[in-house]
């Protein structure tokens, strides 16, 4: 069963974040590649989210490699599924724990 998937404030801004860097450093061909690579992930977070595995299993979030610079982290509800961040893998992991 596909669950929906839904963005947390966060989620969105990282993601116009991501895509305006994108566009003004490499383009729209570049900018186009991530949007899709993200729609991807969500379609398979959607309909299969155990695959990826546990980041924080005490509070049951998930991560899934975008690209070799961003991951998204997500919860899975009965009817639906969170994504908290989408976090920039260069970043000081610490971070993460200010989110999650």
């Amino acid at each position: 069963m596909t669950k929906a998937v839904i963005l947390t404030p966060r989620a969105e801004k990282n993601y116009e974040h991501i895509t305006d860097y994108v566009f003004n450093k490499w383009g729209t061909l570049a900018t186009k590649r991530f949007i899709l690579r993200f729609q991807e992930a969500c379609n398979l977070i959607a309909s299969r989210p155990a695959i990826y595995p546990f980041a924080d299993k005490n509070k049951n979030v998930r991560k899934c490699v975008v690209t070799k610079h961003n991951a998204v982290y997500f919860i899975e509800h009965e009817n639906d599924i969170t994504i908290l961040t989408i976090f920039d893998t260069r970043q000081n992991p610490d971070k993460l724990d200010m989110i999650f």
